[in-house]
C-alpha cells in the first residue's frame, strides 16, 4: 500500500472514531433529558403515615402537568414544599420529611416533570425543573393562600437546585434546605456521564453538553446554584450534604457554602453517599431539618 494510501485510512478511520464519538455524546445527552426508563410507579402514600391528604394537579407556565399531593394541617398557615430528586417522584421523600407535618406544617408533594406521575416528556437536571416549582408556588396562592403566608423549600439533589433557584428569585419564599445539591450543571453531568459511562471529562463533555444546549436551546450552566445560592440572603439556607457523595463531591457544597450569604448552615452527614443523608444520619437528620424549618419558618 502506497504512503498516501495509509494517510487516507488513517483519516477515513479517525473520521469514523469522531462520528461514533458525536453519537455517544449525543446519546448521553438524550439520556439526561429524557428519563424515560427512570419514570417509575410510586409506591407510598401518606395514608400509610395516617396524614390525610388530597390529589393535587396544576399546570405550568408552558402548559405541563404536575401531580402531587397537598397535606394540610388544621390552621395552619406555613407549607413546606418538598422537591424530589432525578429519575426520582414524590413517593422517594415522603418517608424522610412526612414528620414535619406533625411539627405545624402544611406539605405539598409534586412530581417533576417526566417523572412520577406528572406530564412532560423532557427533564433537564434543574432549569426546566424550574417553572415545576414556580407553578407549584403559584397554585398554592391561587388556591390556598392563607395556608402559604410562609413557604419553605426543601430540595433533594435535582430539587435541591431548583429550590436555590427559586429561592433566589421568589421573594416569597422564607427559608431552602438544599440537600445533596450540585454546584454547577457543567460539573454535575461530567461527573454522572464519568459514573455511568466512563466519558472522560475532556474532550467529550464538551461535545455532550453542546448536546443538551442544543435540545434545550439555552445554556443551563447560567441557572447553575453556583451562580444563585448568594442571592437568597438574608433568608437562611441550610445545606445538607453526604460527606461520601459519589455524584457530587463534598467539595462543591463547601463551595457553595462559601458563596451563600447569612443566615446559613451546613452539615456533612458522616458515611452518607448521593442521596443517602437521611438513611446515615437517622434521628438527628430529622431533629436538624425540623429544627431549622421550626425556627425560620
Amino acid at each position: 500500500m502506497a504512503w498516501w494510501q495509509w494517510i487516507l485510512a488513517v483519516l477515513a478511520g479517525l473520521g469514523i472514531l469522531a462520528v461514533g464519538l458525536m453519537e455517544l455524546c449525543a446519546y448521553i445527552a438524550r439520556k439526561v433529558l429524557h428519563p424515560v426508563s427512570k419514570r417509575k410507579p410510586l409506591y407510598q402514600w401518606p395514608d400509610q403515615y395516617k396524614m390525610p391528604y388530597e390529589d393535587v394537579s396544576f399546570l405550568t407556565e408552558d402548559k405541563v402537568q404536575l401531580k402531587g399531593w397537598f397535606i394540610p394541617c388544621d390552621n395552619s398557615e406555613k407549607t413546606v414544599i418538598l422537591m424530589h430528586g432525578w429519575g426520582m417522584n414524590r413517593s422517594d421523600i415522603l418517608k424522610n420529611t412526612y414528620y414535619l407535618h406533625d411539627l405545624g406544617f402544611n406539605l405539598l408533594y409534586f412530581d417533576f416533570r417526566a417523572l412520577g406521575e406528572s406530564g412532560g416528556k423532557v427533564s433537564s437536571i434543574g432549569y426546566l425543573e424550574t417553572r415545576d416549582a414556580q407553578a407549584a408556588i403559584r397554585f398554592l396562592q391561587e388556591t390556598r393562600p392563607e395556608s402559604c403566608k410562609k413557604i419553605g423549600l426543601y430540595g433533594l439533589s435535582m430539587g435541591a437546585m431548583v429550590a436555590v433557584s427559586e429561592g433566589a428569585r421568589n421573594p416569597a419564599v422564607n427559608c431552602v434546605v438544599a440537600e445533596a445539591c450540585y454546584y454547577s450543571f457543567r460539573r454535575v453531568v461530567a461527573r454522572w456521564a464519568w459514573v455511568h459511562y466512563r466519558v472522560p471529562p475532556f474532550p467529550l463533555i464538551p461535545m455532550v453538553l453542546h448536546y443538551v444546549r442544543r435540545y434545550l436551546r439555552v445554556n443551563p450552566e447560567r441557572f447553575s446554584p453556583k451562580y444563585n445560592v448568594a442571592k437568597i440572603a438574608p433568608r437562611p439556607v441550610f445545606i445538607i450534604h453526604g460527606r461520601y457523595d459519589n455524584i457530587v463531591p463534598p467539595f462543591q457544597a463547601k463551595l457553595l457554602f462559601k458563596h451563600a450569604g447569612e443566615p446559613k448552615e451546613i452539615w456533612l452527614v458522616p458515611g452518607a453517599k448521593h442521596n443517602k443523608c437521611a438513611e446515615l444520619g437517622g434521628f438527628e437528620y430529622k431533629q436538624r431539618l425540623s429544627n431549622f424549618f421550626r425556627r425560620y419558618l
